[in-house]
């Protein structure tokens, strides 16, 4: 069960919660989204550097869930535990990729 969730669920939810973010539909809060001393002060921070990290995490969790999904499609063979070390690492790499990429944008914002 945790499997799927980390596989399947997490990517799916942050996709939901990367297009809100691009949307601008969520406002600063301690819990979702790129949260600093700099962005929870100032909303003028917080829109475009919470936009700018959904576009690099939509992609990521997309990559994520289509690559995970297909796993069992392209290799039925394969036993579980198999494919959950391969969706935890389709999981997490685009991710903390996307996290970097939303990190390295911040620190070179003007506002900041």
């Amino acid at each position: 069960m945790t499997d799927h969730v980390l596989a399947y669920v997490l990517p799916a939810f942050l996709l939901v919660v990367s297009t809100l973010m691009i949307l601008g539909k969520i406002p600063p809060n301690r819990i979702v989204g790129f949260r600093t001393e700099d962005t929870l002060s100032d909303p003028e921070i917080w829109y475009p550097v919470n936009r700018a990290m959904g576009w690099f995490l939509a992609p990521a969790a997309a990559l994520s869930l289509a690559f995970n999904l297909s796993l069992g499609w392209i290799f039925p063979d394969w036993p579980q535990d198999r494919i959950a070390s391969w969706t935890t690492g389709g999981t997490l790499i685009p991710l903390v990729i996307a996290l970097v990429l939303s990190i390295r944008h911040y620190l070179r914002s003007p506002s900041v």
